[in-house]
């Protein structure tokens, strides 16, 4: 996993600006498929630039359309990208907010839960700086949404997001399987060690 995310941390990086074609196969809500060529989408974007092969026209193809991307790098490594809704909780007021369009998620886990994450680049304007940081989200294999988990910033997990956060979007997700719930309730979280904590839970607990 950690391969994963430094070689589309690599990816991101370098598309900034001038976004590059994979190899790609794109999955559609209605269950059909296109092979070929697309450009890395980021979790707001609208469209997905696609083109069937090297020498074919590009065209826009709108996210809403698709469920799925399966990516190719020049390196031969896979990665997935799916098109989810995501649940949130206000970070003083606890609420919980549903997304009312569905992001682009890079799936990081996937077995009878899955784990999925979006990477901000961050923002070096004048005057502004925002540093790069990845959210990852969690829920069951085939749900449509996603809900928070934590959050990073370089190298350092922001300590809300192991604590309070995460076990009140935990108990809500998993409502139907106490042996999750309360398993993330129990654990005592390791700030650079979250992510290996999460799955090992994931593949020790089954709720089917």
């Amino acid at each position: 996993m950690k391969k994963n995310f430094l070689i589309l941390i690599a990816l991101l990086c370098s598309t900034v600006g001038q976004a590059k074609f994979l190899k790609a196969v794109l999955y559609f809500t209605d269950g059909t498929n296109k092979t070929g060529l697309a450009k890395l989408v980021e979790d707001d974007d609208s469209k997905v630039t696609f083109r069937a092969n090297e020498d074919a026209k590009s065209e826009k193809i709108p996210s809403t359309d698709l469920t799925t991307i399966v990516y190719t790098t020049e390196s031969g490594s896979i990665f997935t990208m799916e098109h989810l809704y995501l649940t949130s909780a206000g970070i003083f007021s606890g609420k919980f907010s549903n997304s009312k369009k569905k992001h682009w998620f890079e799936i990081v886990y996937t077995k009878e839960f899955k784990i999925g994450k979006i990477f901000d680049k961050g923002d070096a304007r004048r005057n502004t700086f925002r540093s790069a940081s990845s959210s990852y989200f969690f829920g069951k294999k085939d749900t449509d949404h996603l809900v928070f988990g934590y959050n990073t910033m370089g190298n350092v997990v922001k300590s809300y997001g192991t604590d309070a956060t995460m076990k009140k979007m935990a108990k809500q997700e998993f409502a139907d399987c106490a042996k999750i719930s309360k398993a993330i309730e129990k654990e005592t979280f390791e700030l650079d060690k979250v992510l290996n904590q999460i799955t090992a839970i994931f593949d020790k607990n089954k709720c089917k």
